[in-house]
């Protein structure tokens, strides 16, 4: 593998994953030859463990990729996609013969030996059925709609077929949706379960053998490298049942030697399910320990990488922006932005997109006035009200947990001598928003007695937006109801909105 085609793979890397994934790839290869050489059996499960929105899915595909580029077989799982069916298992199961039956075409002549244990896998996963007995306690007479009871029914078929005229009458009664089922029916339907229950248990052994013996011939028939690894995305996305099922079938079903899951959670919101299902006392972090040896957490993104990454991409006119402060450095601001709004990847991407959406449609002779625009922009994304300015807003709120938030403003005074300040982003927006909320020739009027004080930079800031945005406006005209356009940015974020990438 060279270090050129792993760059082709992470040509796209905002994260600066790369290093993750080869870390893991030498962890994982070198842990199961270790477990190995020691003769510990089984499969090794891996948890990727990032929150929502911090770049899993893209990950996980890109490791996949640079497992593939190693030599190793891999399947992909998309867990989410798939929880619609009852039994994760059969999903799991599909990926595997899915592979392996690409191999089976082309050395189906050549190895005899590698097709004969393909198809044990299969006959063995075939028999693996976890019908589960659902308490079916046997009383003295039931009556059951027919819809709905494929199985009931399936044991009434069998006794039509060996009870003769009494059998025709159940099937009689069938065709009304509704049928007595007595105790000989229910204990035939039992017996049968539990028959398909305990074959199932000596399949399972069979199906772990299988598969281990099917993977140490593959490797020998097609220059792969063990381990097998069988990725699963987004299974904190799924139903809680769903993704509890899946983590059971995991530990018992596929426990096999040479195998490795990767599995990638928000494992908060992972443990929250469990607890949906179990109940808010139920320990469910300990409960997710039973499925994973080692949980990895992906770090949180490098905001000042990723928004360089986005402004290299999208190239938007920054020329059309303004931020708080004396330093109108937008990389800077919007580095800042995303870290104190605490942004997940997914928001910033989206936010990014809709500002520079904006940027192209702005035909003002004025700035866009990033400190409202962009956290307003991450607001629609959250689904707050945006349209609300006042002093108990959503926005206000947002803006007083970023009290850390510094500009260093570095200026001449009106007495022309030089100042320095340390000024809060959150007092330069509590104050710009009071300014904006009235009209703007009153705000420009209003600036005038300021700028005769002592105040700081944010304040001088503040009233002269708005004095350059009434002269671009109106030039020498006057008008004294118009406000500022900063009022209009709600409207013109939710159309932005609408074209979604």
């Amino acid at each position: 593998m060279t270090e050129e085609s792993l760059d082709t793979i992470w040509h796209d890397d905002l994260l600066d994953r790369k290093g993750d994934a080869e870390f893991l790839e030498d962890f994982l290869v070198n842990r199961m030859q270790e477990r190995n050489a020691i003769g510990r059996t089984g499969s090794y499960v891996l948890n990727i463990d990032a929150a929502w929105g911090f770049g899993k899915s893209f990950f996980m595909q890109r490791f996949k990729q640079q497992l593939e580029l190693s030599n190793h077989p891999v399947v992909m799982i998309d867990a989410w996609k798939n929880d619609f069916s009852d039994d994760p298992y059969t999903n799991v199961i599909a990926e595997i013969e899915a592979y392996f039956q690409s191999f089976i075409e082309r050395e189906k002549e050549k190895t005899p030996k590698f097709v004969q244990a393909y198809q044990a896998v299969k006959a063995n996963a075939a028999k693996i059925s976890w019908l589960a007995l659902k308490g079916v306690t046997k009383r003295a007479s039931r009556y059951v709609i027919a819809e709905g009871t494929d199985e009931i029914i399936e044991v009434i078929d069998q006794h039509v077929v060996s009870t003769g005229k009494e059998g025709e009458a159940i099937g009689d009664a069938m065709e009304t949706h509704i049928v007595e089922v007595t105790d000989g029916i229910i204990d035939s339907f039992a017996k049968k379960r539990l028959e398909q229950f305990n074959a199932a248990k000596v399949s399972l052994d069979n199906f772990r053998e299988s598969l281990s013996k099917l993977l140490t011939i593959f490797e020998e028939h097609t220059g792969k490298k063990l381990p097998f690894f069988i990725f699963i995305d987004e299974l904190d996305r799924c139903r809680p049942t769903y993704a509890i099922a899946m983590l059971e079938r995991i530990k018992h079903l596929f426990d096999a030697d040479n195998v490795v899951f990767v599995l990638s959670t928000d494992t908060d919101q992972l443990a929250h399910s469990i607890n949906a299902v179990y109940g808010t006392s139920f320990d469910s972090r300990r409960y997710l320990q039973r499925f994973f040896m080692r949980t990895y957490e992906l770090p949180a993104p490098n905001t000042h990488q990723l928004i360089e990454s986005l402004m290299a991409s999208y190239q938007p006119d920054t020329g059309k922006w303004a931020n708080p402060g004396v330093n109108q450095d937008a990389h800077e601001y919007l580095s800042n932005a995303t870290l104190f709004f605490k942004m997940s990847l997914r928001e910033t991407e989206q936010a990014f997109d809709i500002l520079a959406s904006l940027t192209t449609i702005w035909k003002e002779k004025f700035p866009i006035q990033l400190g409202i625009m962009y956290p307003m922009i991450l607001g629609h994304l959250r689904r707050q009200d945006i349209t609300d300015f006042s002093s108990d807003g959503w926005l206000i709120e947002l803006i007083k947990k970023t009290r850390q938030w510094v500009t260093t403003d570095h200026y001449r005074n009106r007495n022309y001598g030089e100042s320095r300040e340390q000024n809060s982003v959150s007092d330069w927006i509590s104050h710009f928003l009071g300014v904006v909320n009235q009209p703007l020739n009153a705000a420009m009027r209003e600036g005038y007695n300021w700028r005769e004080r002592d105040v700081n930079f944010h304040v001088h800031q503040a009233y002269d937006i708005v004095e350059r945005e009434y002269h671009a406006r109106f030039g020498g005209n006057v008008n004294e109801e118009a406000k500022s356009m900063v009022l209009s940015y709600p409207d013109l974020i939710r159309h932005a909105g609408r074209l979604s990438i």
